[in-house]
């Protein structure tokens, strides 16, 4: 999977569109940086044209990030990044040499003197905040686990600009821009909640963005550990059984091609079927049986007894792959052995209900097992359970005397 391969640009992306929508809602809301009913020279705009003229302005200053874009060609983005530079040696032009600069030029101007470098300076204050609270305050406290001193941190972060942008508006800007009149249309109050909204905001926009990136992980992390379970088929299992195929060659027995044929079935479902996230749990239980099978073919029947009990109805249940698998493997792996044993396995599924039931008798050759002495595969489907089926599946081992049970229950609604 490559969910994560344009994190960078994903996250670069959602900066800008989060950026542009406060614009919009200050400028359609908030701003009283144009007369009332959107008056200009004369003209008469209607909040869409308002609109329309905020964005187009915005998309030129944007435009360089281009280069933040990976698999665009230098020529491209030259081209692009181009754009607003001309559009800025146009208007220099236009008001060295020109009169007469025409409607066009005239509301574009008026309005970005008038509307939209009010609401350009007005979000420097903001913006410092927002990533100060990001960079700083949300990674020092927050993710720490120190609630308190960051809710104290960010209401101090949301005071100073507050003030700062009372102060920018009344102290600084009327000395650069005198002619344009700004001043700051807000009380410090109503400046320092308007900070706390962008801060609670943000911040709740940040977790969702960190919650979403660690389920994308898990499922990724998820879809390694199955190939890596994949790369473990137990090559005694296919010794065994080619050494089964074989002596049943030898004998000239009319099951060699059935045999063989079971075996390809098995190793194309583990090897390629199993692609998917999620697989039909019907071809996962058929898998079972089919792995079953193979394993009478090789066992002494006067030793080893085997049960498999199936029960319900499957049609439309799906479950992740490869998770039934490793626990019938464990049985055989560790109940065959000298001594008589029967190794039982049963599945039962009712209304979303998945029920997996182990039990053999520890072979004599074998220690004595504990939880985690299943090996690697057990050990993987634990792991796969937690990150796939979280909250909605147990898994339990149990030891009694010289038998070994496992219990694997699963919501798969």
């Amino acid at each position: 999977m490559k969910t994560l391969k344009y994190k960078g640009q994903l996250i670069v992306a959602l900066h800008i569109l989060f950026w542009i929508i406060s614009f919009n809602v200050f400028n359609s809301f908030f701003s009283r940086g144009i007369a009332s009913g959107y008056s200009m020279d004369g003209l008469e705009l209607t909040w869409m044209n308002v609109l329309y003229i905020s964005n187009t302005i915005l998309l030129f200053i944007l435009m360089p990030l281009i280069w933040f874009v990976k698999g665009i060609s230098r020529r491209i983005k030259w081209a692009i990044t181009s754009l607003p530079l001309l559009a800025i040696a146009w208007g220099i032009l236009s008001v060295l040499f020109t009169n007469d600069q025409g409607i066009v030029f005239a509301v574009v101007l008026g309005y970005f003197l008038d509307n939209f470098l009010y609401i350009l300076i007005f979000h420097i204050t903001i913006i410092a905040a927002v990533y100060l609270n990001i960079n700083k305050l949300i990674k020092r406290y927050l993710s720490q686990g120190k609630f308190g001193i960051y809710v104290l941190s960010a209401l101090g972060l949301a005071i100073v600009a507050g003030v700062m942008n009372y102060s920018l508006f009344d102290l600084v800007i009327d000395q650069i821009f005198p002619q344009l009149f700004y001043i700051s249309w807000f009380k410090v109050w109503e400046l320092i909640l308007m900070m706390i909204g962008y801060l609670a905001i943000t911040t709740i926009v940040f977790l969702m963005w960190q919650y979403a990136m660690m389920l994308i992980e898990n499922r990724e992390k998820a879809q390694h550990e199955l190939s890596a379970l994949k790369a473990q088929i137990n090559p005694h299992f296919l010794f065994n059984n080619l050494n089964t195929i074989y002596a049943l060659a030898v004998k000239g027995d009319v099951r060699t091609k059935d045999v063989i044929l079971q075996l390809s079935d098995f190793l194309r479902y583990v090897l390629y079927d199993t692609s998917s996230e999620k697989i039909e749990l019907e071809k996962e239980i058929e898998i079972i049986r089919t792995y079953v099978g193979l394993q009478r073919e090789r066992i002494n029947p006067n030793i080893t007894e085997i049960e498999l009990n199936v029960e319900g109805d499957f049609k439309g249940a799906v479950i992740a792959p490869l998770l039934l698998l490793p626990l019938a493997e464990n049985c055989f792996k560790h109940g065959i052995g000298k001594s008589k044993g029967t190794i039982q396995i049963d599945i039962q599924y009712s209304k979303g209900q998945l029920l997996f039931h182990t039990r053999n008798r520890i072979a004599l050759r074998e220690n004595p097992m504990n939880q985690k002495q299943g090996g690697i595969g057990i050990q993987n489907v634990e792991k796969r359970l937690n990150l796939l089926y979280p909250d909605r599946h147990l898994l339990t081992f149990v030891e009694d005397n010289d038998l070994f049970e496992v219990e694997m229950k699963i919501n798969l609604d």
